[in-house]
């Protein structure tokens, strides 16, 4: 069963040529950037090609130059149309999704180690399309990877314990998140701080006062961004990572490099 391309011709170009021109054409003039350790993770925004594909072109202009040291690439993306009270992450039931540019299969493997260590995955159409826009940019850069694409609702339980003995089988991750507006500086310090508690609601060791308004408790609404950010730095965490550098930034969107 194959999940088929829902967006081509609206967020991307449905001609293989042409989008596979414009993919390369997003990496070959994004600026090259080097980090000073092992990558594990990167974060990327979401939006449509012409949106994102500026910003998120400088991380994935890195992998170019990473070599992987699992062929399993995790992606993350928001579950925006999600009831917030859904516990488990979600996964396309199909076997693969199919883009203009060719099949990309999901790791059915991964998922049963998941749902092993107590990480619950509801199998759920993929109605959405965070995943489906980023995968021609992970077939042009990355080539034929197995691919484990999860959707993160605003209620995903973040703190199984589960999820750090799995981020050890994990390859790169890609987190597909944007910015919470208003408070874009304020996020991207603390994803360079590898500082999920930002995203998750609990009270961070430092704050201005007044920052965040009467009380100051919680700078983010709930939402399935914040939760895509929270978990890409727990796992990131979790597979060694101590430094997050920022690659690019427009506004709200912009892409990080996560490394040990």
């Amino acid at each position: 069963m194959v999940r088929l391309p829902r967006y081509a011709g609206r967020h991307y170009f449905a001609d293989p040529g042409r989008l596979r021109a414009s993919v390369e054409s997003f990496v070959e003039d994004a600026a090259g950037v080097n980090v000073p350790g092992a990558l594990c993770a990167v974060v990327v925004p979401r939006g449509t090609h012409p949106e994102f594909g500026p910003i998120a072109g400088h991380a994935y202009k890195l992998l170019l130059s990473t070599p992987l040291t699992s062929a399993l690439t995790v992606l993350l993306a928001p579950a925006n149309s999600a009831p917030n009270d859904i516990g488990a992450v979600l996964c396309d039931p199909a076997d693969a999704y199919a883009t203009p540019l060719d099949l990309i299969g999901i790791a059915a493997p991964a998922l049963d180690e998941l749902n092993r260590v107590g990480v619950a995955v509801l199998r759920a159409p993929d109605d959405e399309p965070v995943i489906e826009n980023h995968l021609p940019f992970i077939q042009v850069v990355m080539g034929d990877t197995q691919c484990l694409p999860l959707r993160i609702p605003p209620g995903a339980d973040l703190a199984a314990p589960g999820w750090d003995s799995a981020a050890a089988e994990f390859g790169l991750i890609i987190a597909i998140a944007n910015l919470p507006q208003s408070h874009e500086q304020i996020a991207c310090d603390a994803i360079e701080r590898l500082d999920d508690r930002l995203f998750t609601g609990e009270a961070p060791a430092i704050r201005l006062k007044g920052l965040f308004g009467s009380g100051g408790r919680k700078p983010f609404a709930p939402s399935a961004d914040a939760a895509v950010l929270a978990l890409a730095i727990r796992l990131a965490r979790a597979k060694g990572a101590q430094h997050g550098q920022l690659l690019a930034r427009r506004g709200s969107q912009a892409a990080f490099a996560l490394y040990r």
